[in-house]
């Protein structure tokens, strides 16, 4: 028996959850197994600002669900003297970090997710920032306008380039077995754990995301095209009533291209429009949400990455200014909008610096933020329902871990399912695509299986009875 096997036999022995009062023939214990946990909600989110370039460094502003607005959250914590680089254009929190990228000065901020309490800062990536992707929970890439560097999350350390892999870089996904890594004119698809790059697409590409249903979706100049992130076969898709989507790679942002972690579809935005497609219907709402004028009869538009979908709730978070240049960029608002296109609220953004000149011509408590994308907590882990596998002798059984395996607030598909084995002469297994397959040999016992589940970066593991059992 494997060394690792030692406490959780011990553990096994004081006691597992979720007995249920029937014994099998063998006088132990039929182990159910467990329901999901009551939804932990989030209590609020987050918006990173590439802020007033040339008066200050990049921001996050936290909006609490009780309507409070905490401006300047990580220096709230830090200090005024800590900050992001110049022009911060990605953030994401995974696993116990909160990443901030920015294109220059405090090129990578990391933080902690709970607090915001500083942990470590690079200036240096090789170049300027764009973004960041979290793999598992031990490894991370960095995306910066000269290439990728991986990224040792457990000790905050940079690591090489991938090799190979040159020019600005955009937007990055992991699903299936490969990273999917943007710029321009390539999408590069990476082995992850090696950084070899398996293949290379050429075209002119704007930004991607990866939908509810695993598949990753590439935004290009003419349609998007569909990877299936398994056999990396692909499928082209012309854009709805030619509601194409943009990024400017001149002035980079995150793009506005996102989905749903609970209905499979994705949104976008163009013009002063936001897109709904419904990926099993293939059929789009071009006008889901509009944005129409304020209250001082001044259009609206979208800044930044524009849209995100919050992965609990639902809703969408649309961040929003006043159309135009001049001090149109000091009026800020962030829309939430439900799945059903109705708006749940309006919150208007304020907020001066706290200089003489800090919001000079932006008109009282206004202020120029330049929001560059929304992004959310991680309020639940990842949970393994299943707590044990009976078996007869010569029985072969499948557990689907897509389905006992999951979490509140991240689609099934992009969680990491982990199974091994203690060393035994009772079954032999094999899992492919989250599907564990068990059969038993013609003796019985018991032996213990561990299982693994990574999910935004958040790791958690179980022992799981294995019986074999007549009866």
């Amino acid at each position: 028996m494997k060394k690792y096997f030692v406490w959780l036999v011990v553990a096994l022995c004081v006691g597992l959850v979720s007995c249920s009062d029937e014994n099998d023939n063998n006088g132990g214990k039929i182990l159910e197994d467990d329901t999901p946990s009551a939804l932990v909600p989030s209590n609020g989110f987050y918006v990173a600002n590439e802020d007033w370039y040339g008066h200050d460094n990049g921001t996050v502003n936290y909006f609490k669900n009780d309507g409070t607005i905490v401006y300047r959250a990580y220096r709230a914590v830090n200090g005024e003297n800590e900050t992001f680089g110049a022009t911060t254009q990605f953030a994401t929190i995974w696993g116990d970090n909160a990443y901030f990228v920015s294109k220059q000065g405090n090129r990578l901020v990391v933080a902690d997710a709970k607090t915001l309490k500083k942990k470590t800062v690079f200036t240096n990536l090789g170049g300027d920032g764009r973004s960041f992707l979290g793999i598992n929970d031990k490894l991370g890439y960095i995306g910066y306008n000269g290439g990728v560097r991986k990224f040792d999350i457990e000790n905050l350390t940079l690591g090489d380039p991938v090799e190979g892999i040159t020019g600005q870089i955009g937007s990055m996904c992991y699903a299936g077995s490969y990273v999917f890594v943007l710029s321009a004119p390539s999408v590069y698809i990476v082995e992850p754990e090696t950084g070899t790059i398996k293949q290379t697409l050429n075209g002119s590409f704007c930004t991607l995301a990866r939908s509810k249903d695993g598949n990753v979706w590439i935004a290009t100049s003419a349609n998007l095209i569909k990877i299936n992130p398994e056999t990396l076969e692909q499928e082209e898709i012309a854009y709805p009533d030619n509601m194409t989507i943009s990024v400017s790679w001149g002035s980079w942002n995150a793009g506005s291209l996102c989905a749903s972690t609970q209905k499979n579809v994705l949104y976008w935005t163009k013009g002063a429009n936001v897109i709904k497609y419904d990926i099993d219907s293939g059929t789009a709402n071009t006008s889901f949400y509009v944005l129409g004028k304020d209250d001082e009869d001044k259009q609206l538009a979208f800044y930044g990455a524009g849209v995100r979908v919050d992965p609990i709730s639902d809703n969408l978070v649309l961040t929003v200014k006043r159309s135009g240049w001049g001090n149109s960029g000091s009026f800020n608002w962030v829309h939430i909008v439900k799945a059903d296109g109705n708006v749940d609220k309006v919150i208007v953004v304020k907020g001066d610096n706290g200089s003489a000149d800090g919001y000079a011509g932006a008109g009282d408590e206004n202020y120029y933020w330049f929001p560059a994308m929304p992004f959310f907590e991680d309020a639940n882990l990842p949970e393994i329902l299943v707590n044990q596998i009976r078996l007869i002798p010569g029985e072969t059984k499948a557990v689907d871990l897509n389905q006992k395996i999951v979490d509140a607030d991240n689609m099934s598909t992009a969680i990491i399912r982990e199974v091994e084995f203690a060393e035994n002469d009772l079954v032999s297994y094999t899992y492919e695509k989250g599907i564990l397959t068990v059969a038993a040999k013609t003796v019985e016992g018991s032996t213990l299986c561990k299982v693994v589940a990574i999910s935004n970066g958040k790791r958690v593991e179980k022992t799981v009875r294995v019986d074999v059992v007549i009866g």
